[in-house]
């Protein structure tokens, strides 16, 4: 889903946000529904799961492009001449605009700001806390809480946390588990909401990207909704999915790399030979008006 993302000759890269981008609808149908195979809901919910995970990767992406491929070193033309292949040449220049004006690069520099006070960060890597949750629970033969999932994703494969403010945390969720095993099932009062707090209108604490709070645990109750479970794993699903089209994605790549290669080394082999037969042309010339 990433790759598709980041995609520029599907997702023009000359747009200031993800959600001015005209063709994610476009996309969505004629790509997202052929490459993965899901069941949509009435609400929605997983269309814009999709379309969080497209566009997070449409920013991070032309991000690194602009730091890996803009010289301030070089003029704007010799700039755009290092473009990749896919973007257009008025694309690259419009985004280079866009992205050294002084207003782009105030908010990046308070965005900068912003993520050097963020705390809460996790060791979960490049997988989803649906699909962390998913393996947890697999593993264990049971479903685990959102506080057994914070602490495995706010320590380090030592042990310790990563931290204070984790350290805090998870000593809190850690005690009110051990005191209370009713506080482990998934709730609006369950350990993670007692030691974080109330949840934020968006977001669900330890839920990662998509669900909130009404979606997870319905409008008037304290328990998950129906069919926030279905609505999960058709999540993890996609991500499964997704992840299994990356790779073969990048088998591809090498396959065509490893083609590449074996295409250069005939060519130079070629050039070898008739080289060879070059000399030999020559030498058998050279013999001859001796011998003349």
């Amino acid at each position: 889903m990433g790759l598709l993302g980041s995609d520029y000759t599907k997702f023009p890269i000359c747009e200031k946000n993800w959600r001015k981008v005209r063709t994610r609808d476009k996309v969505y149908n004629e790509c997202v529904k052929e490459m993965f195979h899901f069941e949509e809901d009435s609400r929605g919910i997983i269309k814009r799961i999709i379309f969080k995970i497209l566009g997070r990767a449409w920013k991070e992406t032309r991000n690194r492009l602009y730091h890996h491929c803009y010289d301030p070193e070089l003029s704007i033309e010799e700039n755009i001449e290092n473009r990749l292949d896919g973007i257009t040449a008025d694309y690259w220049r419009w985004f280079l605009d866009y992205r050294n004006s002084e207003e782009t690069q105030e908010k990046c520099r308070k965005n900068a700001e912003n993520r050097s006070k963020q705390l809460y960060t996790h060791t979960g890597g490049s997988k989803s806390l649906a699909r962390l949750r998913e393996e947890e629970s697999e593993q264990q033969g049971r479903r685990v809480s959102r506080g057994e999932l914070y602490l495995l994703t706010h320590k380090r494969t030592n042990g310790s946390y990563i931290h204070d403010a984790a350290r805090a945390i998870g000593e809190r969720i850690e005690a009110i588990e051990q005191r209370d095993e009713s506080f482990r099932p998934l709730s609006q009062n369950d350990s993670l909401a007692q030691a974080l707090g109330k949840e934020h209108p968006g977001r669900v604490h330890g839920m990662g990207l998509g669900p909130t709070s009404s979606q997870v645990f319905g409008m008037n109750s304290h328990q998950p909704s129906n069919g926030f479970e279905r609505e999960e794993t058709q999540r993890v699903l996609l991500e499964l999915q997704a992840e299994l089209a990356a790779e073969k994605l990048k088998r591809k790549a090498v396959k065509d790399e490893v083609a590449a290669e074996k295409t250069k080394r005939q060519a130079v082999e070629d050039e070898v030979a008739a080289g060879k037969v070059r000399m030999q042309a020559m030498e058998s010339a050279l013999i001859c008006l001796l011998q003349g």
